[in-house]
């Protein structure tokens, strides 16, 4: 493009041009947008005019730079430069678009924030994902390496339970299972969270009793809180059903939570656990828990943040108000429910908590014939146990020990000696462990219900195992595992799920 044609096409803005001999000697200048005195070096007036001087020896073409920010003896200016060839010396053109690009500044400003607003955010999807992965990853060997010696523990109080213990013997066993059912629940707890972020988590919907699980819960806080001077509480009305349909698990989750919110919070006076219930038709009734205590209250503004992720009241550095992530589990779990949780308070006089569940009623049912002990029927139920933990081992034999179903067990090291075991006798359930010395429990499975003889694909597998995460369950039971046991149980869970899968 010739130099009239571009004054020509931009002849609405101003433009400069400075004739510069190829060492950077100002030869002549018109002085439209800033001085240039003849004579001196144009490497004197910018960095930028520095570093062009150094290029104009090697000029060979025609050149530009867009966009230069000038600022010459207190004149700033924003200029398109072009470098025009001319044998033994150059013109330099300067183009001022200072309107023009600081116009567009705002426009190109904000396309960057958008632009770096959209990076951002997938940079933080990425954590995120990055961050639950790895939640999910520790959860699950925690998990995994905290529930098989926590079974064994609790497996041997309950086998220590049966035997003649004296007052004293009995009550401290009372204690330590009370501290084994405490460090089983913190698990199920923490597991919940990752379940209830994921919307995973399920709900039962078996029958209970509501007097077992209140007294349990007299009896716990009792002992905790036995030396506060606390008074607790838990009132009843007088025809209050004793028996409904639902979960009992999510219901202790919910009461011990709000439970120990109110423990925390209160100095002195009193603790109160109201249970009343309305009749919603024949089948449904209403339960209402209401959790109240003497504490130090919340005020007004922060209500509405309770129930929030993560949401402490600071009344002192070291003495939060709120349980935050427990009450955050209170209001998932009591959506789960079907019901409602609400709260209300005054500081310096107490906050009390209402929780509205609905359960199905129950009606009771004959009581179902049992098999009396040493009839023999179930002799010939026999059971093959792949486990190679020594007291994993010990614990299966003495709860197998003179049991009233008659079951036969055996055990088997690994799976090697598994299949040879199986390869002689016949079994009517198989207990498997997930973690084998000698193979993955999903190739044993494999070959198990795939590849094996076809009377042995139909033995039922009973897995057994510390990983509770639903991931690592539906995988098992992808590969074939009929039912999945999560560890810590009880001796009745166990024979249940057995009963289960023999008919």
């Amino acid at each position: 493009m010739s130099l009239s044609s571009l004054k020509s096409e931009i002849a609405h803005k101003r433009i400069q041009e400075i004739s510069v001999a190829k060492d950077g000697t100002i030869i002549d200048s018109d002085e439209a947008l800033f001085p240039f005195p003849k004579g001196k070096t144009i490497a004197a007036f910018h960095p930028f005019f520095e570093g062009l001087q150094a290029f104009l020896p090697t000029l060979e073409e025609d050149t530009n730079f867009p966009c230069v920010n000038l600022e010459i003896e207190g004149s700033r200016k924003i200029v398109d430069i072009e470098i025009l060839n001319k044998g033994n010396d150059v013109t330099i053109l300067l183009f001022d678009f200072t309107e023009h690009y600081d116009a567009s500044h705002p426009l190109v400003q904000e396309k960057n924030e958008v632009s770096i607003a959209k990076s951002k955010l997938e940079f933080d999807k990425r954590l995120l994902e990055a961050k639950e992965n790895f939640k999910n990853g520790f959860l699950s060997n925690l998990n995994h390496e905290i529930r098989n010696p926590l079974n064994s523990m609790l497996g041997f109080l309950e086998l220590l339970g049966e035997t003649k213990l004296d007052y004293e013997q009995y009550e401290t066993l009372k204690v330590i299972r009370k501290a084994g059912t405490h460090v089983k629940t913190l698990m199920e707890d923490m597991l919940d969270i990752s379940k209830i972020e994921r919307g995973i988590i399920t709900k039962k919907h078996v029958n209970f009793h509501l007097g077992y699980i209140l007294a349990n819960i007299q009896n716990h806080y009792d002992l905790k809180y036995g030396g506060k001077k606390i008074e607790f509480i838990i009132a009843t009305e007088e025809q209050m059903p004793k028996t409904f349909i639902g979960d009992p698990i999510r219901l202790n989750q919910i009461l011990f939570n709000l439970l120990e919110n109110a423990f925390r919070n209160t100095e002195q006076g009193a603790v109160t656990l109201d249970v009343s219930h309305e009749n919603v038709d024949k089948k449904m009734a209403k339960v209402v828990f209401t959790v109240s205590d003497t504490g130090r209250g919340i005020a007004e503004e922060d209500l509405s943040k309770v129930f929030d992720s993560y949401f402490q009241l600071k009344l002192k550095k070291d003495k939060p108000l709120g349980e935050g992530l427990g009450l955050k589990i209170v209001k998932d779990l009591v959506a789960l429910l079907e019901g409602s949780v609400s709260v209300s308070s005054e500081e310096g006089k107490g906050t009390t908590f209402v929780c509205e569940i609905p359960f199905e009623k129950r009606v009771s049912k004959r009581e179902k014939k049992t098999v009396k002990k040493g009839t023999g029927i179930f002799q010939s139920r026999r059971i093959l146990i792949v486990e190679n933990d020594p007291t994993a081992q010990m614990l299966f034999m003495k709860t197998f020990l003179n049991n009233e179903k008659g079951y036969v067990i055996e055990m088997a090291n690994n799976a090697e000696h598994m299949f040879s075991i199986l390869a002689k006798k016949k079994y009517d359930l198989i207990i498997l462990k997930k973690a084998l010395p000698d193979v993955k429990a999903a190739e044993l499975l494999k070959v198990l219900k795939g590849d094996f003889e076809n009377q042995k694909r139909k033995i039922p597998v009973l897995m057994a195992s510390g990983s509770t995460l639903i991931n690592e369950q539906q995988e098992m039971l992808d590969a074939g595992v009929d039912a999945f046991l999560a560890k810590p149980y009880t001796k009745k869970e166990l024979f249940k799920v057995i009963e289960k899968l023999m008919g």
